[in-house]
This record gives C-alpha cells, sequence and structure tokens, in this order.
C-alpha cells in the first residue's frame, strides 16, 4: 500500500503533540522538517476537527510570544486490557494516559468469550474509542496467539483479526513481557534507548520482554522471552529449578537464587543488558544482593546488568497504553470527528 504523505505528516503532527508535549507551530515546523506555512494550515484544520486546542501564548526563548497548541486528549480514548489467569483487568484511557475508567471482570467461562463480553459494551455505548490494546501471557506473532497453554480457548487464534472484526477498530495485542518492558522503557525515560530485560514468574510460568537499543526484540516466530525453556542444568530448565516458587514475594530458596542467578548470566553473555529488571510482585529489593552474587560465580562482575524491582502492573499498562494511543494517533483518518 502506498503511504499517503499528508496522512504521514498528520500522524507525526500528533505524535508530537500528544506524546512529546511539542506545543507551537515552529516547534512542529523544526521537529517535522516542513514549513510554517503547511504546519499552520493543518494545526488549523485539527482545531475545526476539535483534535487541537489553543492555549494561548507560550513565553518564548527570544522574540514575539508563539501561539501554545495541545493535543485534545479526549479526543479519542483508548480501551487498554491484560488476561491473567481468571481475569481481565482494563483501563479506559485518554491520549495523555489520564484514566477514564478503570476495572476487573472475573473470568467464569472462556477467556475468549469474557473479552468479548468485556468489549462489547464499550462499543455499543460509542464512547470515542480509537483502539484496543490487549495484552497476554502468551507467545504473540503479529497478533496471533502461537503458545499459550493456559489459554485453550485463545490457542493459535489470530485475536487481533478476531477483536477487529468483532469492535470495527483497530488492535494491537502484544504478549504481557514486551508490553512490561516497553513499559518500563517509557516510565524511566533513562532507559528508553538502552538494552533492558524484564522477568516476570508470573501466575502461568516465568516470562521475559527483551529491549534491545530501545526496540522490543520479538524474534522471528514471536517466541523471543520464553526462558521457562532454558537449559540451564544438565538435567534440568530454568522453569523447572523455580516451578515450585510459591506466587508473590517470598523467601526465596538456595536453588532458586542460583537459577536466577544464572538466568541472568545468560543474558549478561549473549545481549549484555544494560539492567534486568523483576517484579515487584515476585522479588524485593533485598533478593537482588543474592542474586547478584550468584551471579558473580558465572561472570565477572563487571558485566552484569544493574539489577532492579519493576512495578509490574504500571509497568503493563504503560506499554499496553502507549502502544494503544499510537495505535490511535496513526489510525485517526482527517474526516474523523
Amino acid at each position: 500500500m502506498l503511504k499517503d504523505p499528508q496522512h504521514e505528516l498528520l500522524v507525526d503532527i500528533r505524535k508530537q503533540m500528544a506524546l512529546y508535549s511539542v506545543s507551537t507551530i515552529s516547534e512542529l515546523s523544526k521537529v517535522t522538517h516542513v514549513s510554517f506555512p503547511t504546519i499552520k494550515k493543518m494545526i488549523d484544520d485539527m482545531i475545526v476537527r476539535g483534535e487541537v486546542i489553543e492555549h494561548g501564548h507560550k513565553a518564548p526563548e527570544g522574540g514575539r510570544p508563539a501561539k501554545s497548541y495541545g493535543y485534545n486528549p479526549e479526543f479519542r480514548h483508548c480501551l487498554t486490557l491484560y488476561i491473567e489467569a481468571r481475569e481481565i483487568r482494563y483501563r479506559l484511557i485518554n491520549c495523555q494516559h489520564q484514566i477514564v475508567e478503570d476495572g476487573v471482570s472475573l473470568i467464569t467461562d472462556s477467556h475468549l468469550e469474557a473479552l468479548g463480553e468485556l468489549v462489547d459494551p464499550f462499543i455499543e455505548d460509542k464512547t470515542k474509542i480509537g483502539a484496543i490494546s490487549v495484552g497476554v501471557a502468551a507467545a504473540v506473532d503479529m497478533g496471533r496467539i502461537v503458545f499459550a497453554p493456559e489459554y485453550p480457548s485463545l490457542a493459535h487464534l489470530d485475536l487481533k483479526h478476531w477483536l477487529m472484526e468483532r469492535t470495527g477498530l483497530p488492535v494491537v495485542i502484544e504478549n504481557d513481557m514486551n508490553a512490561a518492558v516497553y513499559g518500563f522503557s517509557k516510565r524511566d525515560e533513562t532507559t528508553t534507548h538502552q538494552s533492558i530485560v524484564y522477568l516476570g514468574l508470573g501466575k502461568n510460568g516465568p516470562g521475559a520482554g527483551i529491549l534491545f537499543d530501545g526496540h522490543v526484540a520479538r524474534g522471528q516466530s514471536g517466541f523471543s522471552g520464553e526462558v521457562s525453556f532454558l537449559p540451564l542444568y544438565d538435567d534440568a530448565s530454568f522453569y523447572d529449578r523455580i516451578k515450585d516458587k510459591p506466587y508473590g514475594p517470598n523467601v526465596l530458596k538456595k536453588e532458586e537464587i542460583d537459577a536466577l542467578g544464572r538466568l541472568v548470566a545468560t543474558f549478561a553473555a549473549t545481549l549484555n543488558p544494560h539492567a534486568f529488571i523483576f517484579s515487584d510482585v515476585d522479588l524485593v529489593q533485598e533478593d537482588l544482593l543474592h542474586i547478584n552474587r550468584a551471579c558473580e560465580r558465572y561472570l565477572p562482575s563487571r558485566h552484569i546488568p544493574v539489577l532492579r524491582i519493576g512495578q509490574w502492573e504500571e509497568d503493563y499498562f504503560s506499554g499496553l497504553a502507549r502502544l494503544g494511543i499510537e495505535l490511535t494517533l496513526e489510525t485517526i483518518q482527517r474526516g474523523d470527528v
């Protein structure tokens, strides 16, 4: 499909305003490399459609005050949700990540049926939803669920297509740990262009999200980060060594510390990431010292990444929110109001 230069420019303007708070026409002209008159005309059109709001004047670094504009956060909403065990947590957000509504829906039947029942009222209510972003603890390849042993109703399903057909909206489907590592990098801007690994032990087994030089690594079949299968021992996988760990932060056993140390060492020796993030659902700060010492048994300390504790739910929702907002801004058409 041929790209529409006008639409591409419009998307660029939206993202600069909504995601990076660029607020004047001269600033937009500079970052988009497009002339001032062209940007002004597009901003004027966006004001008429209700996409952009005029805020007054911005104090300049020099010269005359410039008119300041902001992207209207209520022009479109985004429905973000994730499926975890027997529940679906959701947030309806605006384009500035502000929460409009949040809640949890318990699953009494199949995960697919529960997902449909959750999204239907939002669509029927004709809320101005621009896109839907979904996180799931499964391997995902281009919107298709390719490995989901705990979710039989989702297994091998093109969930993206299924939801788009049901709702008529743009949809993005993402693995839970990929969304979490992406969200962590957006919440902590010092890591945005770094290589980081985010591990979650989860209710259904461990998984990792990998951000390589600022980009989520999904692999050739969407199987990247399925660390359960890593053969870290002669007679056992990583999963075999940590499968008996109770869900939640608990005192780590010696074999669990060793397994986590080996896992960090494996990533350090292959990807050499800047940081390795553990979920606050799984570990506490005191665990990191023990894991670091275990890792030192396998490689020099200077190569060990910084070990940190992330805020699992906020990182997860932040990643889904960013993906959903980006998709919303990319798919609004010029005639939409």
